[in-house]
């Protein structure tokens, strides 16, 4: 059974504003996946901390009964909320949202960066094993298709040289696409993620001046990454350019590192897609702008006569900003319109506010009305207002042509007293590829 998760991360925005991210993502067999809408995958298989049902601690054998080799059963401690604090940050900062793939289940049970037959020792096993690596494709499948190439990001950690992020690239072979374009310098260069990190403190190993000669082709050592970038790198002909950060375990073990390394990484994802996927996709985001954001006080917002400023707290994009606008009224109505300039899949999200300053809440409009319309389209969305107050809400996407305005409209749809106000807010439109 897929369910499906909510998770709320805040930061401080590029624009100096603090907002709160909704990521939605999704879970089956104890593995976590959230659609992106980048060209870029984010894993992280050993942050898990889940026993699967009818699944035993591996002992070190294949299912005949074998020893394998390559045995480990130790948990990557804090990886999994590192990818998503990655994903969320990126988001918050520049509108995108990188695809990830997570294991829930620990890895004394299943280990999701091995083969098969070093992986699990159980038929019961399997089934969540397997889980995990189908979406990994199904990912690279969407991303080819949808972008024509992209990036994976594998999440690791080690605690060999604690104070290290150690890269991986199976010297090289999982990158083959990206240095065969672009060179080395994509990778450990001033635009690559290992020198955009060295560039902000982190120590990395090997030297960024280390890269694979003839005299010397693996300066990689026993940590240059294992399945994922064996199986899903850009040598394989569904593949993408894979790179593995293998974290110490004292920049896992803080949470000021952790912080400071997720927020960086969301910051070296935007830097390195602008240098190395723009120069041949200049159409495609983020090479293009990305995000729109229409709200009271932005040209494409229109209302009616019979609209109030609300007291809300939890208003876009903070307290005392642009206040939110309700009304009572029946048949009043408001609207929020954008030009895209690129043909493509569109995710609309609405925010609406309920909080008032003592705290509680309003009763608000529970069938709020959203007509999501261009020249080709026409959606209605129905919306309780009185839950996922003060946060972005997923309305939907749609298929939208360039020079094609979007237009989403908010009308009252009934009488009704001040305690049950339909409430509009702000809205964002996120372009997320060409189909």
């Amino acid at each position: 059974m897929i369910k499906k998760n909510t998770l709320f991360k805040c930061c401080y925005s590029f624009v100096l504003t603090i907002t709160c991210a909704q990521v939605y993502g999704e879970s089956e067999n104890l593995v976590s996946f959230t659609q992106g809408t980048i060209p870029v995958l984010i894993t992280a298989p050993h942050g898990g901390n889940s026993q699967p049902d009818n699944v035993s601690i591996r002992t070190g054998t294949n299912m005949q009964g074998v020893t394998v080799e390559d045995f480990n059963t130790v948990k990557d401690s804090w990886t999994k909320g590192i990818a998503q604090d990655i994903q969320a940050k990126y988001e918050q900062k520049y509108g995108g949202i990188p695809y990830i793939v997570t294991a829930e289940f620990h890895r004394k049970y299943i280990d999701a960066n091995r083969p098969e037959h070093q992986a699990y020792e159980s038929q019961a096993a399997q089934l969540y094993y397997d889980s995990y690596q189908s979406k990994v494709v199904e990912y690279i499948k969407e991303i080819k298709q949808k972008f024509g190439k992209g990036v994976l990001l594998d999440i690791h950690g080690q605690a060999q040289q604690p104070d290290k992020i150690i890269r991986g690239t199976r010297n090289g072979i999982s990158v083959q696409n990206l240095v065969a374009e672009h060179g080395w310098d994509s990778i450990v260069g001033g635009n690559g993620f290992f020198g955009l990190l060295s560039q902000q403190g982190f120590t990395v190993e090997p030297e960024n001046s280390h890269i694979p000669t003839t005299s010397d082709p693996t300066p990689e050592g026993a940590l240059s990454g294992g399945t994922t970038l064996k199986h899903n790198g850009s040598h394989n002909l569904l593949g993408l350019d894979a790179i593995q950060f293998e974290i110490g375990s004292n920049i896992r073990f803080s949470e000021s590192q952790r912080e400071y390394f997720s927020d960086n990484m969301a910051d070296n994802i935007n830097t390195f897609m602008t240098n190395y996927f723009c120069n041949s996709n200049v159409a495609t985001f983020p090479c293009s702008p990305a995000t729109v954001l229409i709200d009271f006080d932005y040209k494409g917002y229109y209302e009616s006569n019979d609209w109030s400023s609300s007291g809300a707290v939890d208003n876009f994009p903070s307290k005392g900003l642009s206040k939110s606008r309700y009304t009572n009224s029946e048949g009043e109505n408001t609207s929020w319109s954008a030009t895209v300039d690129q043909t493509g899949t569109y995710h609309v999200y609405a925010w609406w506010t309920n909080t008032k300053s003592s705290g509680s809440s309003y009763n608000r409009d529970g069938s709020a009305e959203y007509v999501i319309s261009t020249e080709t389209n026409n959606l209605v969305v129905t919306k309780d207002q009185n839950s996922a107050g003060g946060q972005w809400v997923s309305l939907a996407a749609m298929q939208v042509q360039k020079g094609e305005t979007i237009k989403v409209s908010l009308t009252r749809e009934h009488d009704g007293d001040e305690g049950s106000a339909t409430v509009a807010d702000a809205m964002k439109v996120i372009w997320g590829g060409i189909q």
